[in-house]
């Protein structure tokens, strides 16, 4: 129980910069970058 207290404001961290990475990865949506890939491949 003490160490899953420990963990729960660390999740929070991780959620955080897992978004950040995200919104920087895909500035154009998933859907946005997955039809420019396939426009380039064509």
């Amino acid at each position: 129980q003490n160490y899953l207290a420990q963990l729960g404001s660390w999740v929070t961290v991780v959620q955080g910069l897992v978004f950040v990475v995200c919104v920087m990865l895909f500035r154009k949506g998933i859907i946005g970058e997955i039809a420019s890939k396939l426009r380039r491949a064509l």
